[in-house]
């Protein structure tokens, strides 16, 4: 093989290298870029222990980037104890709940755990005087994803209120009525 030749098939190698690599960066940069960054809060009415019950669901990678964003070492992931624990936190300083008189309502964080994809924080709240405005603000991950929105599901509400706070808008606002309270229980009832 001449040495024209061999030049020739280096400089055809290398530009079809370069194709390949430029549609591989091309495609994974189209995948990221269809990624949204949205978390889920589920807020239902219980009315047996006249609470709230609030479930915040985080995607998993994206609460791997809060932990690392927050510099949390050791063993600290999503999936370990430590690393739910330092999320749950984060959730407590990311949401402000706030009565019509200004009141902070102040949720309580029961738990947390990773199932499939999410991680999920457990709050309860009093369910708050009424009737009232409830005012909602939350800068949750929003320090760490530029395009966050966090979806806030109000399930007593028929149809589903969902409120979309993001860091262009990050308050939200509804209004509470109390649903009905239970039905006594009639003591003379079979058991």
């Amino acid at each position: 093989m001449s040495r024209i030749d061999s030049r020739r098939r280096r400089v055809l190698q290398l530009a079809v290298l370069g194709g390949a690599s430029l549609a591989v960066a091309l495609v994974s940069s189209a995948a990221f870029a269809h990624r949204t960054h949205v978390s889920l809060t589920r807020v239902t009415t219980n009315p047996r222990t006249q609470r709230w019950e609030i479930i915040h669901a985080v995607h998993y990678h994206d609460a791997l980037k809060l932990l690392a964003v927050r510099r949390v070492g050791g063993d600290a992931q999503p999936a370990s104890v430590a690393g739910r624990a330092r999320i749950a936190l984060e959730v407590e300083r990311s949401f402000c709940w706030r009565a019509a008189d200004g009141s902070l309502l102040q949720p309580l964080t029961v738990g947390a755990e990773l199932k499939g994809e999410n991680v999920l924080i457990y709050q309860e709240l009093q369910l708050p005087p009424t009737p009232t405005k409830i005012s909602l603000e939350s800068n949750f991950l929003h320090e760490v994803f530029e395009d966050q929105v966090n979806n806030i599901s109000l399930e007593f509400e028929k149809p589903f209120v969902v409120l979309q706070l993001s860091k262009t808008q990050p308050r939200g606002a509804f209004d509470w009525r109390s649903p009905a309270a239970p039905a006594p229980q009639d003591s003379r009832r079979a058991k």
